[in-house]
């Protein structure tokens, strides 16, 4: 059982919290251009379901049953607390390489991009995570069943839903055990110091036993983000930028052998015969000053496609109308981030989505739910620009 899809309201009630909570303190550790974009990525990596794309557990089970060392029993609580404790071993390793390989970087990538550390990160995940799923493996040659190892795995990651968060600081000997707040920052962190650091996801004590800790230092405050910035806030882009960056270089590169090789280097690695990245850690964020009239145009788009998203998740459609529906939710995901970038094609970007919205409600001939949603979104967008004027989303100016 995937425990994921009942904890999304507590993920939002939590945040909600985190953010009138950071206010009242008078720190302002959200910014809606970098939030929507989190929350955006997290929306998206759940739209990907309606593709049905990679292998489930349910298939590794039937594939690999035959081999495995052992008959596992669901009823037995000293099986669930093994499955537990093993599946956050495979996750530590999954996770390192997915640091140490460009190929499972390239999809990793994308939870690190924000420049921001609150619970809105935690929610930023891939859409394009596929390969890690072989790090898993182990476990079904042990035994154990596919669904305890989607429900250990589901537990897992809502573990580490409380664990991005700045407002905790320390916590005695918890520290030393699990992943706390302290342990994670680090991990997120772009400093020299912390970089590709503390990959657990429940317990610490895998980095502690493999060389891979590293403590927070109050003389270090954490900067969060990559060095190589993204710019952007297009959640599309940024589930395909290093894949594009690593096929460039593979194009420059001289010799056969390192073309295939970058795939299996760091992410900071170069063949021979391409430029090194010259980034710098302390960059400053990447904050692009538009009107509030557009930022908050964006966000009521956003706010509709949520529920659009989980309605067509939950739609019975024929499939072409379904991935029509995920096509032009994924456009609408894009268009907000152009409004959030300034960027000028943002406007005819809108317009296009919205013929394209019009040609598929006539085409299906219902008013789906996701049409209503969005409809209502254009009404909502054309009283905020009939005030503020289009144009506001003409030149980007970054802080």
């Amino acid at each position: 059982m995937n425990f994921v899809p009942y904890a999304i309201p507590f993920f939002i009630l939590a945040l909600v919290a985190e953010f009138v909570y950071a206010r009242a303190k008078g720190r302002h550790q959200y910014r809606l251009n970098d939030t929507v974009s989190s929350l955006a990525m997290g929306t998206l990596s759940r739209l990907r379901g309606v593709l049905q794309i990679g292998l489930g557990a349910a298939a590794f089970e039937a594939l690999l049953a035959e081999h495995a060392i052992l008959q596992i029993d669901t009823g037995s609580a000293i099986a669930w607390a093994a499955a537990f404790v093993l599946y956050d071993v495979c996750y530590y390793f999954s996770h390192r390489f997915g640091h140490e390989w460009r190929i499972l970087w390239a999809a990793h990538a994308a939870h690190h991009q924000s420049e921001e550390f609150n619970l809105s990160t935690a929610l930023r995940q891939t859409s394009t995570g596929f390969l890690n799923a072989v790090f898993y493996i182990p476990l079904y040659l042990i035994g154990f069943p596919a669904e305890m190892i989607i429900a250990v795995g589901s537990l897992n990651l809502i573990y580490q839903f409380w664990v991005h968060t700045e407002h905790i600081r320390r916590l005695g000997w918890l520290d030393y055990v699990l992943v706390t707040p302290s342990n994670h920052r680090v991990h997120h962190a772009r400093n020299p110091c912390y970089v590709d650091r503390n990959y657990g996801g429940v317990f610490i004590l895998w980095d502690r036993l493999f060389g891979t800790f590293t403590d927070e230092r109050d003389e270090d405050r954490c900067v969060y983000g990559m060095t190589r910035q993204l710019k952007s806030f297009n959640p599309l882009w940024a589930n395909l930028h290093v894949y594009a960056e690593g096929i460039e270089d593979m194009r420059r590169a001289r010799r056969p052998v390192d073309k295939l090789k970058l795939w299996f280097k760091g992410p900071g690695w170069q063949p021979e015969g391409v430029t090194p990245y010259a980034g710098t850690w302390t960059a400053a964020k990447y904050d692009p000053a538009i009107e509030p009239a557009v930022k908050w145009y964006a966000f009521a788009q956003f706010a509709l496609h949520v529920p659009a998203t989980f309605a067509l998740l939950g739609a019975d459609l024929p499939q072409t109308q379904t991935l029509t529906c995920a096509g032009l939710i994924a456009l609408g995901f894009y268009t907000q981030g152009a409004f959030l970038e300034g960027r000028p094609q943002a406007v005819w970007a809108e317009l296009l989505r919205i013929a394209l919205i019009t040609a598929a409600a006539a085409w299906m001939g219902t008013p789906a739910i996701f049409v209503y949603t969005l409809v209502t979104g254009l009404a909502v967008g054309t009283l905020l620009f009939r005030r503020e004027g289009t144009n506001s989303a003409r030149k980007p100016v970054v802080k």
